[in-house]
């Protein structure tokens, strides 16, 4: 390789090694881009904002109505009167028996014996409803006893009492009856094997009891005639209740 060709080589190496620094590109200057809808969107936004504007000027211009205070009613100084109290009504007292007073009399008055298998009993005229001759009788089922039947007298249905059975609790022989007395204006009668005629007695001829005891159809003995005087009223009330001459269901 000659000199020059050497010479040649070095410049080429030496260009290889030097470090170029890079030339800055020219500054390019932008371009403004210019958007139709953008410009027509920027009119819209204009002309919106414009409207409200002159609406709110509107608004500020107007003058507001004055508010209505609302009317205040005047408290009445009149105290309220107080609820009544509801009270309940008082429960009804029981039916209480009334008291047993012993019927009354005329000083003199007159009385009708009859017999019941050998008892005698009296009862004052004035307590008398009737007597009647004993006719077909008609039972009923659940009735005690000493409850005869139903007898049927002038279309009035009597109520017809073995008065032997209900004086003699555990009498259980069959009697055979004449007449019916029937007590005041109630529908029982008793039945009795015979009538004995009426007499005339005066209040000193009976023994008057004071108290019910456990007999309260008992008005009080005759003492001549050693019979029982019969208090109506009482009797028909032990009747009306089922019991016999002791007070018992039977």
């Amino acid at each position: 390789m000659n000199q020059r060709q050497f010479a040649a080589l070095d410049d080429y190496f030496d260009a290889l090694l030097e470090e170029h620094e890079p030339q800055p590109a020219p500054e390019v200057a932008p371009v403004a881009y210019a958007d139709p809808q953008e410009d027509e969107r920027r009119r819209a936004l204009e002309s919106l904002l414009a409207t409200v504007a002159e609406l709110k000027e509107e608004a500020a211009a107007e003058p507001l109505a004055p508010l209505s205070e609302p009317e205040l009613k005047a408290m009445s100084d009149e105290v309220p009167s107080p609820i009544p109290e509801v009270t309940a009504a008082p429960l009804p007292a029981p039916d209480k028996a009334p008291a047993w007073r012993n019927m009354e009399t005329e000083a003199h008055f007159q009385a009708l014996f009859f017999e019941v298998a050998g008892m005698t009993f009296a009862v004052p005229l004035t307590h008398l409803g009737g007597i009647y001759q004993l006719t077909r009788l008609t039972s009923l089922f659940g009735k005690p006893a000493w409850f005869a039947g139903i007898m049927t007298e002038r279309e009035r249905q009597l109520s017809v009492v073995d008065t032997a059975r209900w004086a003699m609790p555990g009498h259980i022989q069959d009697e055979e009856y004449q007449y019916v007395v029937t007590l005041g204006e109630s529908h029982w009668g008793l039945s009795c094997h015979q009538l004995k005629g009426t007499s005339l007695l005066s209040r000193e001829q009976v023994k008057w009891r004071t108290t019910p005891g456990s007999r309260p159809w008992l008005a009080g003995m005759v003492k001549e005639k050693m019979c029982a005087l019969l208090h109506v009223d009482a009797l028909i009330a032990l009747l009306e209740q089922g019991k016999n001459i002791d007070g018992h269901r039977v």
